[in-house]
């Protein structure tokens, strides 16, 4: 039986957007995969940090968007799609504020929500009945793929703190 994730040998010339590369996991992952060929399409908010990666490394393209801003994503996959294909579409954006209960903020919650898992649901909304349609690219799955990195936060109780 093959890996359900077999890993990808050759990224030269694939067509890959990262939404959420502008530091951390997307910005190394988008790094790694210019280095080995790819095309690569970067998205997050911080636009700025965009340009530094697109100005050194030839060929990248930034698009700076918010990721729950739908019409933005759909706008950003458009712009994309008009150039060609996507191979590899990666969902590295996220949002984390440490809060205690006795200082609990809705709008902080709901911010968790949007970039966390609405923002996922957008990119897919925008790029899948694409993908689909190319019926497509990768021999495992004939259409591409979609990944999303999900960041592992560690919560503690006041008890484990040793506050109790």
């Amino acid at each position: 039986v093959a890996p359900l994730n077999p890993p990808q040998p050759n990224w030269q010339g694939r067509t890959v957007w990262l939404v959420g590369a502008s530091s951390g996991i997307g910005r190394a992952t988008a790094s790694a995969l210019h280095a080995q060929g790819a095309r690569v399409f970067l998205s997050a908010r911080n636009g700025a940090a965009l340009d530094n990666f697109v100005a050194t490394h030839p060929g990248a393209y930034a698009l700076p968007l918010d990721a729950v801003d739908h019409a933005a994503v759909q706008q950003a996959a458009r712009a994309i799609l008009a150039i060609g294909p996507l191979d590899c579409v990666v969902y590295c954006a996220g949002y984390y504020r440490e809060m205690r209960a006795t200082e609990f903020d809705l709008a902080e919650m709901l911010r968790h929500e949007q970039v966390n898992y609405v923002g996922a649901l957008n990119v897919l909304d925008a790029v899948l009945p694409h993908m689909l349609a190319r019926k497509k690219g990768w021999p495992r799955t004939g259409l591409g793929e979609i990944m999303r990195v999900r960041k592992v936060v560690y919560f503690e109780s006041q008890k484990a703190r040793g506050a109790a």
